[in-house]
């Protein structure tokens, strides 16, 4: 009797409750809700999930839902319908998040439930990790691949290598400081005692550590990478080395306390990351999680792992991925790209052949080309051609060319096949740039193709360049007429090329643009002391005159003023032009400036002064002659300049030394238009 009533209670309490957990979601097609039952069978609950309705994307393979599942005692599936035990009696919170696959719907919301466990039992496979194959004290796998305001789960597992019990951390990185924010965290779901830890590290190191991409590459599914950066931290790095320069490589950093794990315990940790909006901008592009195994015990090394995952818009299976999405150009030279072709065979029986045809822009080399690694794994088809499975590569003006022969790849409609991972491949593989690719962004494709099926055509991809900053240095010499200058012919010319002046300056542009694009200099002119010509100003004063006896007796003086100019010219010059490239030799320009020129004068006068009697009758005689002390007299006067004018440019470019030439029109307050022409030498870096 008693055996009957805890079954029945059992009955009655492991169905749903109903309970949503979801996000916010900005699409405007309603939200479908995915739901899901529960059964006891013997000392297990079996789940199954309800789904919504599947609306076909136009012109993609068949749509389909794949799950994922958390029972709410640290323990997960990715099965369709997954049989679960529980080891105590009591209240869990299942948790189904289910994700459709060629799908034009609305994005499904997640589903919790509230479920009464009266039966346990022994899950004979043990506790569920993302661990593989490998000896790692910790890593993550994610529920499905990223996207714009959708939930992702990140499962963290961690174990205890060493021989002693320890105590711990575990830091959790997200949100790379060369992205923008990615993610929120939503929450983590903890089930074996941990706790939120704030002991954060007071040193923030400012500047991020070079890495150069990926060297070695641990692949053993496509929902996880393992990735080796190139400068990997040997086994025994100190934990504050792993710490500061995570802290360097990402903004955001979550800390959970553990407590008494026993050597080779195995535990799993949920942290729920919410995509932001930002994420649709850089759509097919790998993205980074950190995270830190930080044991108190010196005994048990500290571990840290980077879980590598796509950004997406749609969960497609078929899709080409990069691995910069924005790069420098001024070290492209350098730079080595990383693609990433992924498929899945949805066809009801195995594909022997699979045939990748890739796209590549133009600027990459092909010959610098090598495969990294791929699945399913085989070797590479030796020469001459066998019957074994193996992968071919070769490429063409086309692009690429990456051939899976004689292997044997499920279909997810196939009878028998519950695990879609076995139904996914990929390809992964790095190229570098040529010299002197075109500074354009730069796109890729992928034609799949399951042996004589129609092939099915991935995303593009694309990749495009910093904006980058060209400094220059530039100097030369400026002609331009005097503002009263009105003469015509060889006077005009010499009155052109005698008004000249030296300027010296700099410059900013985009770094080697390829279209059209601006540039701003800042030019400083001197020009030498200017002397004008001695003028003299002579006058006759009658000081006295008297009659005596008859006699006319006339006392003069003569004056004699000699003045001498000289003036001194400074100016700044604003220079905005619009520019082209043509070719890497030459280019040419339009644009206006203003001229602020600042002239410094001074006058040198000195009168002379001669006294003269003259007697009528009689020859004049010198009475004095005074040379008085010359006075000096100085002004200041600003002019502004204003210009439009056209310029040509001849050797480096884009980058290096040229040689410019520009002439225009010049405007001065309140005068006419006059010419203007100016030869310099620019250094662009």
């Amino acid at each position: 009797m008693k055996n009957l009533i805890l079954l029945f209670v059992s009955l009655l309490f492991c169905t749903h409750l109903g309970a949503q957990k979801t996000g916010p979601t900005t699409t405007t097609t309603p939200a479908r809700v995915v739901d899901f039952t529960t059964t006891l069978e013997g000392y297990a609950y079996r789940f199954t999930p309800i789904p919504a309705p599947l609306q076909q994307k136009a012109g993609a393979p068949p749509a389909f839902w794949t799950y994922y599942w958390e029972f709410g005692d640290g323990s997960f599936s990715f099965e369709e319908k997954p049989l679960h035990a529980y080891k105590k009696a009591g209240s869990y919170n299942p948790i189904l998040e289910a994700t459709a696959h060629y799908d034009d719907g609305g994005r499904p919301k997640g589903k919790s439930a509230s479920l009464l466990a009266m039966q346990t039992g022994n899950d004979p496979r043990g506790l569920p990790t993302a661990f593989d194959s490998t000896q790692q004290a910790i890593r993550m796998r994610p529920s499905r691949q990223a996207r714009a305001e959708e939930e992702m789960v990140c499962i963290l597992s961690y174990r205890n290598l060493g021989r002693v019990r320890t105590d711990g951390r575990l830091h959790v990185f997200f949100n790379e400081r060369n992205f923008p924010s990615h993610f929120a965290l939503d929450s983590a779901r903890l089930h074996f005692s941990e706790m939120a830890d704030d002991a954060v590290s007071q040193v923030f190191p400012g500047e991020a550590l070079p890495t150069n991409g990926w060297t070695v590459l641990n692949l053993p599914s496509h929902t996880g990478v393992s990735t080796s950066l190139s400068g990997e931290f040997p086994l025994n790095t100190p934990l504050e080395k792993l710490l500061d320069t995570a802290r360097r490589d990402y903004r955001d950093e979550k800390i959970w306390r553990f407590n008494n794990l026993l050597p080779n315990e195995k535990r799993n940790l949920f942290v729920a990351l919410r995509g932001t909006a930002n994420m649709l901008k850089d759509t097919s592009a790998f993205i980074h999680v950190e995270a830190i195994f930080a044991p108190f015990d010196p005994a048990v090394l500290p571990e840290r792992f980077i879980l590598e995952f796509e950004i997406v818009s749609s969960h497609d299976p078929n899709a080409i991925l990069v691995s910069d999405s924005r790069v420098n150009y001024r070290s492209i030279g350098a730079k080595k790209i990383d693609y990433k072709v992924q498929f899945q065979n949805n066809g009801e029986g195995p594909a022997s052949t699979v045939e990748l045809k890739v796209e590549i822009p133009e600027g990459l080399d092909m010959k610098r080309m090598r495969p990294l690694d791929w699945y399913p794994k085989c070797p590479i088809c030796p020469q001459p051609a066998t019957n074994r499975s193996c992968i071919d590569t070769a490429s063409s003006k086309e692009g690429l060319l990456f051939t899976f022969r004689n292997i044997y790849l499920p279909g997810t409609r196939q009878e028998g096949v519950d695990d879609r991972d076995s139904t996914k491949g990929f390809v992964r593989y790095r190229i570098e740039a040529e010299h002197g690719m075109p500074k354009r962004s730069f796109r890729s494709r992928a034609k799949i193709t399951f042996d004589k099926n129609d092939p099915i055509y991935t995303n593009y991809t694309r990749t495009r360049f910093k904006v980058g900053l060209s400094p220059g240095l530039k100097v030369g010499y400026g002609f331009e007429t005097s503002p009263n200058d009105s003469t015509t012919g060889l006077r005009g010319i010499e009155e052109f090329t005698q008004g000249g002046y030296v300027f010296f300056g700099l410059s900013i542009s985009p770094f080697k643009s390829w279209r059209v694009y601006p540039q701003l200099e800042l030019l400083t002119g001197i020009k030498g002391q200017t002397t004008g010509p001695e003028t003299q100003m002579d006058f006759v004063d009658t000081i006295s005159h008297n009659i005596v006896n008859g006699i006319v007796i006339d006392t003069l003086s003569f004056k004699t003023i000699t003045s001498q100019s000289s003036t001194g010219h400074f100016s700044f010059e604003l220079p905005v032009m619009l520019r082209k490239n043509f070719s890497r030799f030459f280019g040419a320009g339009l644009g206006g400036s203003c001229r602020v020129l600042f002239e410094n004068g001074k006058t040198v006068s000195q009168t002379q002064e001669r006294v003269v009697v003259q007697i009528s009758g009689l020859s004049p005689e010198l009475n004095s002659e005074t040379l008085f002390a010359p006075v000096e007299t100085s002004n200041r006067v600003t002019h502004f300049r204003y210009t439009a004018f056209a310029d040509l440019t001849f050797g480096s470019v884009r980058k290096g030394l040229s040689l410019g030439i520009r002439g225009g029109a010049m405007l001065e307050q309140k005068q006419k238009m006059r010419p203007f022409a100016q030869l310099s030498l620019e250094l662009k870096l």
